[in-house]
């Protein structure tokens, strides 16, 4: 019994021996640092909030398009990203509003499918619905607007 514990400090006596002789201080340290490796959905990203920041500065200029435009700020701050600062000289017609929101929301879809992060997947996929949901894309065009583009 006397021997077991004997065995038992001699142990606990190196391992605190080697402890004390460990630098726990990285930048002495003589082993190269880790380098985190780049997210591989910052690229998907980066890619939403510009489209969201083209979305917002190109909206801002033409009427009757505030809520959609705070919709595509909650949708940016979601995405953590800052809104544009001022907007395009540019209006557009009702049809190049309803054209530009399909496509992003088919962009935003199809990063929803190609994102590796689950969370991300589900917030892209929640833009993209929003987008869809939007009255712009699920009113027809009316008659004097379809000539005028």
């Amino acid at each position: 019994m006397l021997r077991v514990a004997g065995i038992g400090g001699v142990v606990g006596a190196l391992g605190a021996g080697s402890l004390t002789a460990c630098d726990l201080d990285p930048s002495s340290s003589s082993e190269p640092r880790v380098v985190p490796s780049p997210d591989p959905d910052q690229e998907l990203v980066e890619a939403a909030r510009t489209e969201l920041r083209g979305l917002i500065r190109r909206l801002s200029a033409t009427s009757g398009t505030a809520s959609l435009v705070e919709s595509h700020r909650q949708q940016l701050a979601a995405l953590q990203g800052d809104p544009p600062s001022g907007s395009a000289n540019r209006r557009l017609s009702r049809i190049q509003v309803a054209a530009r929101e399909r496509r992003a929301a088919d962009r935003f879809s199809h990063w929803a499918l190609t994102a590796q992060n689950g969370d991300l997947a589900r917030v892209l996929a929640s833009v993209a619905a929003g987008m869809r949901m939007q009255p712009v894309l699920r009113e027809p065009p009316r008659p004097d607007e379809e000539s005028a583009s």
